[in-house]
């Protein structure tokens, strides 16, 4: 069972349940709760228009609205039957060889399966045995014209491949395999659409967060952060309510500055607890670490390495939620007190299953309040994120739709781009202690890390070299370099694919920048003598010069021309100089424009 799972009383019923046909699971338990006696209250069965999954949800920022399935009403009830008894067998078992899929995927494959299964009752399929390939392949065609993706077509359909797989569940199952002679990821396009790196993990379609706009937010945080003290003081005083606008912002601010300083998904973030952050000095060095729990690759607890900042933002939250954690304590005593006291087991299961989402919330950090019929406290959810992120953005005045998911992304980007000399920030300077430490000692230094943000940093890494690689085939783009020109020949041979040849190309070729252009050098090269002598790149078999470093050879060539018109350097000196500035010279000429930026040719 992976980490973060089902507890094993909640699967306890369920282990009773194997290979039972549909007709016994009208009344099989679907979700209960447990008191502190032992006591079982259902809180959903199989046959219930609506399956509560509360206890299987162990992420602090999942909405309730996102923990129970609403089946439709407007489907065939033997369709739906079937439908259900496939999703609670993928739930109770598992794919074969694989493990039971956890309540997120059951909650977004059954919302997903809703538009088929009304789109095949509209069609007068009334049970899976009737659904045929016509169906199946038109329905396919209709999701591609909405504009839907592979994968998007694939959660649409997931359900008929959960119907064949589970068959033996069903009592009208589908009468073959439903995608004809091809596995069913192939057959919705998902096969084969998207070349990744072998780290792969898809972060592809996540927007990173434009440079302006980073600086933009980290600076508009950084000012309400700094008002941090004085906005807790005046709540301590009574000035203040916890949950007022200014109290707010400091929590959105805070949300910010953490989740760009470490990389951490959005509910391991929200799973923040009192007391998450550490320092270890170890060789004259400081590290900080951040703990949370990993869910969404079943690693448990984990800790992310953060600057110093990221700590003081940490303790800031802990004294934030200190009114919201106070009031969350004496809910949980007056709860305890009603369930001893409450006579009709349905209130009791209700109070229960409050009792167990505001024991889990105790000790969190990132604490709100849903205003409405009980104002209850509860752990900032997923949804609420986003929107904080929105509200962030739009007073910091951007325009950009931020989410929380791009915090991770952009740190990946980030990382990677200022490792490849394309920008540096001090944060980056303070996580990952100079680039003297190489990720994998970073991650030695302590295995309690989550591996998964390294491996999507391998993957940034895979898309700017392909970006690049794309970028140089590109036969609108000018190149300089020896490689560069050595590319430019080969622009001139057809090539059958050049996306997979670009995508293997970057799998297997390493890319470092000089910041006046790229090396592409694999086993020996100038020894990093071009870093710091920029003309030898000029006619270097490893060196690509690319229109983003025109500006820099602009200024290169300027700056000799500046010292030629010194005297007292000397006939030696001034030779070596005339040589670099008919280099740089080349390298304008090779893009066409003058040492101040026109079109002509350059004049030495």
């Amino acid at each position: 069972m992976r980490t973060g799972e089902p507890m094993l009383d909640n699967l306890a019923i369920l282990a009773t349940q194997h290979h039972v046909r549909p007709s016994d699971l009208t009344h099989a338990v679907v979700s209960e709760v447990i008191d502190d006696h032992g006591h079982k209250y259902v809180l959903s069965r199989f046959d219930d228009a609506r399956w509560d999954l509360t206890p299987y949800f162990e992420q602090s920022n999942v909405p309730e609205s996102m923990k129970t399935i609403v089946w439709p009403v407007d489907v065939p009830p033997a369709l739906l039957k079937d439908a259900k008894a496939a999703f609670f067998a993928w739930f109770k078992e598992g794919r074969p060889g694989y493990k039971a899929a956890i309540a997120r995927t059951i909650f977004i494959a059954a919302v997903s399966a809703g538009p088929l299964l009304r789109w095949l009752a509209q069609h007068g399929v009334e049970s899976f045995d009737e659904i045929k390939p016509l169906h199946l392949s038109t329905y396919r065609q209709s999701c591609k014209e909405e504009g839907l993706r592979p994968r998007g077509i694939k959660s649409r359909l997931e359900i008929v491949d959960l119907a064949w797989v589970f068959r033996d569940h069903l009592h009208e199952p589908p009468s073959q395999y439903p995608w004809g002679e091809i596995p069913f990821a192939s057959y919705c396009g998902v096969m084969g659409h998207e070349i990744r790196s072998s780290a792969g993990l898809g972060v592809g379609k996540t927007p990173v967060i434009p440079r302006e706009v980073q600086s933009a937010l980290f600076l508009h945080c950084e000012r309400i952060f700094n008002q941090a003290e004085n906005l807790l003081r005046q709540r301590d005083i009574g000035a203040l309510g916890p949950s007022t606008e200014p109290m707010r912002d400091l929590r959105d601010a805070c949300l910010y500055l953490l989740s760009i300083t470490s990389g951490m998904r959005n509910d391991e973030a929200i799973g923040i607890e009192v007391g998450a952050g550490r320092r270890e000095l170890r060789d004259g060095v400081e590290y900080c670490w951040v703990t949370s729990v990993e869910h969404k690759t079943g690693k448990g607890r984990v800790e992310y390495m953060v600057p110093p900042m990221t700590l003081k933002v940490v303790e800031v939250l802990e004294r934030y939620s200190e009114p919201l954690r106070a009031a969350l304590k004496v809910e949980i005593q007056a709860l305890e007190a009603s369930i001893a006291q409450m006579r009709y087991a349905a209130a009791r299961r209700d109070l229960v299953k409050r009792l167990n989402q505001a024991r889990g919330d105790v000790q969190r950090v990132f604490l709100g309040v849903i205003y409405g019929k009980y104002n209850q406290i509860t752990a900032l959810s997923g949804v609420a994120s986003r929107v904080a992120m929105l509200r962030l953005a739009s007073k910091a005045g951007q325009e950009w739709k931020l989410s929380p998911h791009q915090c991770r992304r952009t740190y990946a980007r980030t990382f990677v781009e200022s490792r490849m000399g394309r920008q540096s920030l001090v944060f980056l300077k303070w996580q990952f202690k100079h680039s003297s430490i190489s990720m994998s000692q970073l991650y030695a230094s302590n295995p309690a890390q989550d591996p998964a943000l390294y491996e999507d940093i391998l993957t940034e890494y895979f898309d700017i070299k392909k970006d690049l690689l794309e970028s140089w085939s590109s036969p609108d783009q000018r190149l300089s370099g020896g490689a560069g020109r050595k590319i430019l020949e080969m622009r001139a041979s057809a090539v059958p694919d050049r996306e997979r040849l670009v995508a293997s190309t970057a799998m297997q070729i390493n890319i470092r920048a000089t910041g006046h252009g790229w090396c592409i050098a694999q086993d020996s090269g100038c020894g990093g003598a071009g870093l710091y002598e920029s003309t030898r790149c000029v006619d270097c078999k490893n060196s690509v010069i690319d229109e983003e470093h025109i500006a820099m050879w602009q200024g290169i060539h300027e700056q000799h021309r500046e010292m030629l018109d010194l005297d007292d350097l000397g006939p030696v000196a001034n030779a070596r100089i005339r040589r670099d500035l008919a280099l740089s010279a080349k390298v304008i000429a090779d893009f066409g424009v003058t040492a101040n930026g026109g079109t002509a040719d350059p004049i030495i």
